[in-house]
């Protein structure tokens, strides 16, 4: 079941990169046939450091979490540059200038406030984050 869904996973992302099976196994360092066979489904076993090459070489990014809370990131440098790239490019290309304030339906906007004002918010939120992750790490270490 892993096998195929991990095969699906990493023949989807080679396509989407427009990556041909060999580009892909000399990008993760193993054999075209190890590629072929895990995206067929006939390879069911494979390393953890084979099966991390490819998906880092295919832009895929995992994340590991465990039970504590405990979160890694594994991601392609490359791929997360090319992300980083397509949403400012999104960005440049949707902006209209003009700065938009959310509010509820039928509220009047709020006011506009002094930067003192919003950097005082700001100082206050943070120190309430870091307030909540301390002692979350305190908590999990117990």
């Amino acid at each position: 079941m892993l096998a195929s869904r991990f095969g699906t996973l990493l023949r989807s992302a080679r396509t989407h990169r427009s990556l041909s099976r060999a580009q892909l196994a000399e990008r993760g360092g193993v054999s075209v046939r190890l590629v072929a066979e895990l995206e067929q489904g006939k390879r069911p076993n494979v390393s953890l450091e084979s099966a991390l090459k490819l998906l880092r070489a295919a832009g895929v990014t995992v994340v590991a979490s465990a039970p504590h809370g405990a979160v890694v990131e594994i991601r392609d440098p490359a791929a997360a540059a090319a992300e980083r790239g397509e949403r400012a490019a999104h960005r440049r290309k949707t902006w209209t200038g003009r700065q938009v304030h959310s509010h509820a339906s039928g509220d009047e906007p709020l006011p506009e406030r002094s930067t003192s004002k919003r950097l005082a918010s700001v100082g206050r939120v943070s120190r309430q984050a870091y307030s909540i992750a301390v002692t979350g790490h305190r908590r999990g270490s117990d």
